[in-house]
């Protein structure tokens, strides 16, 4: 097979850097050693430890479209995310800024975070509905920052309980 490769890109194989992955990575770069794209495509790190394997499915599939800059999918997906959060502590309400109001009363967030999560649910709405013109755009900038909000939420709700007990684990 004859691959025609412009002269300001280079094609390469690593390994993943992860030692419990350590699979092949294709990258392209070009002429400074910038990587441009990587197959598979590099994802943002996440923790699933401790979350529901549903909302960690879900998530996962915003780290998955965002990897692809599939970005108007990945903010739907943080969004179903949050209705999957809703569900799984059981607050109700007919819609999604309803539910969101109530999981106030189910857990425990510093209300920077609540505010966050209705700013979440408006991302998604923009991914889903055409009218709707919360953002200016749903690009990559969006998407982490979105991303990196929903990780802190589900490390509150699901894991800080975790973290606090190992650390009193660890006193004399």
């Amino acid at each position: 097979m004859d691959v025609h490769v412009p002269p300001n890109l280079w094609l390469c194989q690593r390994r993943c850097p992860n030692p419990t992955c350590q699979n092949h990575v294709f990258c392209i770069h070009d002429n400074t050693g910038n990587v441009l794209r990587t197959y598979p495509a590099q994802r943002i790190d996440f923790d699933p430890k401790g979350i529901p394997e549903r909302i960690v499915n879900t998530f996962s599939g915003s780290l998955a479209c965002h990897a692809e800059n599939i970005h108007v999918a990945a903010a739907i997906m943080i969004r179903r995310t949050l209705e999957e959060l809703c569900e799984d502590k059981k607050a109700t309400g007919s819609t999604l800024k309803d539910r969101i109001g109530a999981l106030q009363s189910t857990v425990v967030l510093p209300k920077e975070l609540f505010a966050a999560l209705d700013d979440l649910r408006l991302l998604g709405n923009d991914a889903a509905h055409i009218e709707a013109k919360t953002y200016d755009s749903i690009g990559p900038a969006e998407i982490e920052v979105a991303i990196e909000l929903t990780k802190e939420v589900l490390k509150a709700v699901y894991q800080l309980d975790d973290l606090v007990s190992r650390l009193r684990a660890l006193k004399k």
